[in-house]
C-alpha cells in the first residue's frame, strides 16, 4: 500500500481520536457545570436536572438518527456538522444568560455526542478486517482518557469561577476539529477494504436500504453482541463508581489516597484496550470467531482476581493494586472486539446504524447502573454488592459469549458471500467501462 495513503488514513484516525477525546471530556464537565448553573435557578430546575440529564437524554434519542444518516449520506460532511454543532453549542452554553437557555444548548450538545457511530463505521472502511480491532481499541481509549483528565482538571481549574471559559475553550476545540475534518478527511468507499472488494476499484455506490437494515439489525449474533455490550458495561460502571465509595466507607480512605490506589486499575484499562484489540485481530486471521476468544478471557479472568482483591484486608499493600490492575486489564479486552465483531457481520452500508445500536445499549447501561447500585446499597453491604453485581454480570456474559461462538460464524460467512457477489458485480462494471 502506498506510504501516502497509510499516512493519510492515520491522520484521519488522529483527528477523530481528538474529536472523541475532547467531546467526551466536555461531556465529563457538563454535569458539574449544570449543577453550578442550577444553583441560581428555580427549585423545580434543581430537582429536574439530576433526574433528567438533558444531554444524555438527547444523546439516546439521536443515536439511531445519526446512525441511519451516516449510512445514507456523506460521513465526512455529517461528522463536520456534528463538530460544528458541538463547538457552537459549547459557546452558547458558555454565554447563556438563563438556566433555560443553558439547558437548550446542553440538549443540542447531547445531539453531537450521538455521532460516534459514524466515526467507527468510517474508520472501519479505512482498514482491513484484520486491523480493525486494534484501531477501534485506540478510539475507545478516549473514554478512560477523558475520565482521567476530567478528574485531574476538575479540581485544578476551579469550575465555580471559570466554567464559562471552560465551555468557550471546548467550543473552540470543536470548531478547530470541524475545520480539520472538512479540509483533511477524504470520504472512504463503503466496503473498500473488504477482502473481496480490494481487487477492483469500487465504482458502485452503496447506501442504506430499509429492508436490509431491518434484516441486519435483528441477526442473532448482533442481538447477542448488544446484550454483551449492555451487560459487560455494568461491572465497569460499578467498579468505576462503587470502588471509590467502598474504599471510603469501609476503610475510611481520603479522596486523594483513593485516586492513588485506583491508578493501577486505570493503567490496566488503558493497556487492556490495545492489547485486546491486537490479540483479537491476530486470532481473527486464523479463526473467524477469533475475536471472541479475548472476550472470553475478558469475562473469565476479572471475576477471579476481583474476588481475590476483595478478600485482602490490607488494601495499602501492593497485592490489592496488582489484583485490581489484572482485573481491569482483562476487563478491557471485550469492548474493542465486540465493536469490531459488529463490523464483521454487517454490510458496510449498515455499520453506522448497527454501531449506533451498540452505543445506545452501552449508554443505557451507563445511565441506569448507578441508580440500581445506589438502591442496592440500602439492602446489602457495599463490598458484597460490588462483588455480586460484577461477578454475576461477567458470568452471564461468559455464557452469552460461548453461545455467540456458534452463531457468529454463520453471519460472517453470509457477509463474505455477499461481498463476493458484490465483487462479481464490480468486475462486470470494470469490464463494461473498459
Amino acid at each position: 500500500m502506498p506510504t501516502g495513503h497509510n499516512r493519510s488514513r492515520w491522520i484521519v484516525v488522529v483527528i477523530v481520536f481528538l474529536f472523541l477525546l475532547f467531546n467526551q471530556l466536555m461531556g465529563f464537565f457538563v454535569e458539574p457545570i449544570t449543577n453550578l448553573v442550577s444553583k441560581t435557578s428555580t427549585l423545580v430546575d434543581r430537582w429536574i436536572t439530576p433526574i433528567l440529564p438533558v444531554d444524555m437524554i438527547f444523546m439516546l434519542i439521536f443515536f439511531l438518527v445519526w446512525g441511519v444518516s451516516f449510512d445514507r449520506h456523506s460521513r465526512k460532511r455529517l461528522l463536520a456538522l456534528a463538530g460544528f454543532l458541538w463547538g457552537a453549542t459549547a459557546w452558547l452554553m458558555g454565554i447563556s444568560p438563563t438556566f433555560a437557555t443553558f439547558q437548550i444548548s446542553t440538549a443540542a450538545f447531547g445531539i453531537s455526542r450521538a455521532s460516534y457511530s459514524g466515526i467507527f463505521a468510517m474508520v472501519s472502511d479505512l482498514f482491513k478486517p484484520t486491523n480493525r480491532g486494534k484501531v477501534l481499541s485506540l478510539l475507545l481509549l478516549t473514554q478512560p482518557f477523558a475520565i482521567v483528565l476530567g478528574a485531574i482538571y476538575e479540581n485544578i481549574i476551579r469550575l465555580e469561577e471559570t466554567w464559562r471559559w471552560v465551555l468557550i475553550f471546548f467550543g473552540a476545540i470543536g470548531l478547530l476539529i470541524t475545520l480539520s475534518i472538512h479540509q483533511t478527511i477524504e470520504e472512504p468507499k463503503r466496503g473498500g477494504k473488504e477482502p473481496a472488494l480490494t481487487i477492483f476499484p469500487l465504482r458502485g455506490t452503496y447506501i442504506l436500504d430499509w429492508d436490509v437494515l431491518k434484516q441486519s439489525l435483528f441477526k442473532k449474533s448482533l442481538i447477542l453482541i448488544y446484550l454483551l455490550i449492555f451487560l459487560g458495561t455494568v461491572p465497569v460502571v460499578v467498579l468505576l463508581t462503587g470502588n471509590q465509595v467502598y474504599l471510603s466507607k469501609v476503610f475510611g480512605m481520603a479522596e486523594v489516597d483513593i485516586y492513588l490506589l485506583l491508578l493501577p486499575a486505570m493503567i490496566g484499562v488503558v493497556l487492556g484496550y490495545p492489547v485486546g484489540g491486537v490479540l483479537g485481530d491476530s486470532l481473527f486471521v486464523f479463526k473467524k470467531y477469533g475475536r471472541l476468544l479475548p472476550c472470553l478471557l475478558g469475562f473469565l479472568v476479572p471475576p477471579i482476581f476481583l474476588f481475590l482483591a476483595f478478600r485482602i484486608q490490607d488494601i495499602q499493600g501492593h497485592v490489592y493494586m496488582i489484583y485490581l490492575l489484572i482485573t481491569c486489564f482483562f476487563m478491557a479486552f471485550s469492548l474493542p472486539n465486540l465493536f469490531a465483531s459488529i463490523m464483521d457481520v454487517t454490510l458496510p452500508e449498515v455499520r453506522a446504524s448497527a454501531g449506533a445500536v451498540g452505543l445506545l445499549f452501552q449508554t443505557i447501561s451507563i445511565m441506569i447502573t448507578p441508580v440500581f447500585f445506589s438502591i442496592g446499597q440500602n439492602f446489602f453491604p457495599i463490598g458484597d454488592l460490588i462483588l455480586g453485581i460484577c461477578i454475576g454480570g461477567w458470568v452471564v456474559c461468559l455464557g452469552i459469549s460461548i453461545l455467540l461462538l456458534f452463531w457468529i460464524l454463520k453471519d460472517i460467512e453470509e457477509l463474505r458471500r455477499h461481498m463476493a457477489h458484490r465483487s462479481y458485480l464490480e468486475a462486470r462494471l470494470s469490464r463494461m467501462e473498459g
